[in-house]
């Protein structure tokens, strides 16, 4: 492959990216992608301006320099745009790298050493190289915050685009140490830039779809999981010692009427998050509407399901709410149900549903266990 298809599919790889990037975020209004599109900008002029130099419409000292310092500049700027996507941080210090790759063509220009093919070459793949570790280090670090497949494809075409960088300057330096020809190592060097922008794509798109999935399981009001959310992660096949635990706010409509919703919302908010707290991470917790919320436990017995309620409960009750002249302290009912043979699902929930029209009836701000015979009697 010749010198000019060479450099045609450099800048090619360059402006299908910051296509791809300015499309993504005019979309998502993800940070950092500006940043790539714009340093994919600088890249593709610096591979335009080579290639015109090599072709010799431009002077040799101009382009030699030019493609020089806005490459190296873009590749800073890409380095800064995949940080803050990888991280979604703005921080200050991030422009260190756009400073040091000034810094650099500074140097350059001022020692003559754009002015040689071969320390040109080398230097500005080692910048490429350092940059791209730079990238790639910030992509697998944040991975454990953010836990998305597309991270481990850009993590890794990161990682080979500055190995491929750091053999073309292997190439250049040492020409009889080099595992590969320079030119054919710029050329996957190409490839893993399209691979690149391919797996920003993927990341952004993930990260929209965890959203929208965080959004249709999650309660807007509270932050907690909502009704779908619950029934879905319930287990198909239930076992001795799974239980469920109804919870219902106790005169919660007087609430609102009394004092207005705003407080009403206060209340479900903090009564929420309690339950959240208490309840942990090990725990299926949801609101399944109004001021009613479920919690699903493994391995009970029924001592340690109503101990687990009425620990909640104890919770609620300490919670205190501001409305002016004086405060709202909430309480809350709960009725327990253990797992037996001829239970399902919903016949469970049920029978946890009878056990607080039980401690509704009993006084409420309590908990009650089902009893078959208990719920005769009352009906």
């Amino acid at each position: 492959m010749d010198l000019a298809t060479v450099l045609l599919l450099h800048k090619s790889s360059f402006i299908v990216g910051a296509l791809c990037f300015f499309y993504m975020r005019w979309r998502s209004r993800e940070p950092g992608l500006e940043l790539l599109a714009v340093g994919d900008c600088f890249l593709a002029f610096a591979s335009t301006l080579a290639g015109m130099g090599e072709q010799g419409s431009v002077p040799y000292e101009i382009w030699t320099f030019g493609s020089f310092s806005v490459g190296v500049t873009g590749y800073a700027l890409m380095a800064v745009g995949t940080i803050r996507l990888s991280g979604r941080r703005r921080e200050l210090s991030d422009w260190l790298l756009v400073t040091a790759a000034l810094a650099l063509s500074i140097v350059v220009g001022m020692t003559h050493l754009y002015l040689d093919n071969q320390s040109r070459a080398a230097i500005f793949n080692a910048n490429a190289s350092i940059f791209l570790l730079i990238s790639a280090g910030a992509i697998s670090v944040d991975f454990f915050g953010d836990r998305l497949p597309g991270r481990i494809g850009l993590a890794a075409s990161l990682m080979a685009a500055m190995m491929f960088s750091a053999l073309v300057v292997l190439g250049v330096a040492f020409p009889e140490y080099g595992p590969i020809a320079p030119r054919n190592a710029f050329f996957m060097l190409i490839i893993c830039h399209f691979s690149v922008a391919l797996f920003v794509v993927v990341l952004v798109q993930e990260r929209a779809e965890a959203k929208l999935s965080r959004l249709a399981n999650t309660d807007a009001l509270t932050g907690i999981p909502n009704r779908q959310n619950f029934l879905a992660c319930l287990p198909r096949q239930f076992r001795q010692g799974d239980g469920f635990i109804m919870m219902d706010i106790d005169h919660f409509k007087s609430v609102n009427d009394r004092h207005g919703h705003e407080i009403g919302d206060a209340v479900l908010v903090g009564v929420a998050q309690t339950i959240a707290a208490a309840a942990g991470r090990e725990l299926l917790l949801a609101r399944l509407g109004g001021e009613e919320f479920a919690l699903f436990l493994r391995d009970q017995t029924e001592e340690t399901l109503v101990a687990t309620a009425d620990q909640i409960r104890r919770k609620i009750k300490t919670l205190a709410f501001d409305v002016g002249a004086g405060t709202v302290t909430p309480t809350v009912s709960a009725g327990v149900a253990l797992w037996s043979d001829e239970c399902d699902a919903t016949k469970l929930r049920d029978r946890a549903d009878q056990a607080l029209y039980r401690a509704k009836r009993a006084g409420r701000d309590r908990v009650e266990t089902y009893a078959a015979e208990s719920v005769a009697a009352l009906s």
